[in-house]
Formats: structure tokens, sequence, C-alpha cells
């Protein structure tokens, strides 16, 4: 699945109900929890150094590297290149 609209449909669900239902049943939305996922598949890779900063972005599908980085700093503290250099 690759985004809300798509889960809907699989949850035979208007996109609205799709939210407020897993909002309520996770307290989370469902766009904090994919990004939450992506931070920690990204974090993940980082660790164990096989691929460079911006093909980790790519495969984690953020839109471009600084979006990224962004996300990534406000996660964990730490820009993806501090956080690669330290571990």
């Amino acid at each position: 699945i690759n985004d809300i609209a798509e889960a809907a449909t699989a949850s035979n669900m208007s996109e609205f109900h799709f939210f407020r239902s897993f909002k309520q049943a996770f307290s989370i939305s469902p766009y904090q929890y994919v990004l939450k996922k992506k931070l920690e598949l990204s974090r993940s890779l980082l660790l164990k150094k096989e691929l460079p900063i911006n093909k980790i972005a790519a495969y984690c599908n953020f839109a471009d590297l600084p979006a990224f980085s962004k996300a990534f700093k406000r996660k964990y503290g730490k820009t993806p290149s501090e956080f690669h250099q330290m571990h």
C-alpha cells in the first residue's frame, strides 16, 4: 500500500473515515505512522553503513535529501550525516 487512499480503499472505508479510525485506534495519524516507519528504516540503514545517505533517502521514499534530513533531525536530534559519523 503506497498511500492513505489505497489503504482506505483496501479497508473498504472513505479516506476520512480511515484517517479518523486509524488515529482513534493508534493515537497517531496514518501520515505520522508512515513517517515513523520510514525514519526507523533509514536509521537502521545508516547504522549498517552500506549505502550513501542520498540512496537511503530515496530508498525510504523521501521527496528529497533536505526533507529527509529535516525529518531525521526532528526525530533523532542529529542530521543523517552526524548520525552516520557517530555510529
